[in-house]
């Protein structure tokens, strides 16, 4: 597999508002500060942070097989003779992580003194698309074997985007969203007058692979 690198996006996507509509927060007392702030991040309903394409070869190779059970023993025999098909199909994939802020309340904002800490729900990831790359398929079938089918094609993707959602908790997006989050919500802090170092953001648990969302591709 290999990964295209991580376009970070500079105007960031933010559905419902978006969080370049906050303003800047008159200074008050800590409790109508946390208000404003929690109010400020609830805005930002779902912040997409991070976005990677990516791009794989699912492979497959099939020979026939006999199998069976002779005399109380199972065998399984290829029998190359027969032919075999191989392909080898190209595709390529969106992935997009976002912050959903749906929940977010003043329980995730702490003060203490001139600190704060924001406790933010973990980075979801969505597989936005996938699509075969039909131009450039390679495959071989023998002439004693049928073509690949258009259900055939159709698996091998599935099996294909399977094997990326595997491989997403590697891939680095998940690290990107976290450090994007935080590198956008930081600035909003500081107008409501704390200093960056005074600034704790963390996230609620261990990406996993509850945290993938899949969408079907409109095509």
């Amino acid at each position: 597999m290999k990964y295209i690198l991580p376009v970070l996006l500079s105007l960031l996507m933010i559905l419902s508002v978006s969080c370049s509509s906050c303003s800047k927060g008159e200074k008050g007392d800590a409790t109508d500060t946390l208000q404003m702030l929690t109010t400020q991040i609830q805005q930002c309903s779902r912040l997409y942070t991070a976005e990677y394409q990516v791009h794989k070869i699912v492979t497959h190779d099939d020979v026939l097989r006999l199998q069976g059970q002779l005399t109380g023993e199972d065998y399984d025999v290829s029998l190359p003779m027969l032919g075999d098909r191989k392909i080898a199909i190209p595709m390529d994939a969106t992935l997009k992580a976002y912050i959903d802020f749906t929940g977010f309340n003043a329980d995730n904002v702490e003060r203490r003194g001139k600190k704060i800490s924001i406790t933010l729900p973990d980075p979801k990831v969505m597989l936005t698309s996938s699509k075969i790359d039909h131009a450039n398929i390679k495959k071989y079938v023998s002439l004693l074997r049928f073509d690949f089918t258009d259900a055939e094609l159709s698996s091998y993707e599935q099996q294909g985007r399977e094997a990326i959602i595997a491989t997403i908790p590697d891939m680095g997006i998940v690290e990107s969203a976290r450090e994007n989050a935080a590198r956008l919500l930081i600035p909003m802090i500081c107008q409501l007058g704390y200093q960056e170092s005074d600034i704790t953001i963390t996230f609620r648990q261990d990406f996993d692979a509850s945290h993938v969302e899949i969408v079907r591709n409109k095509e």
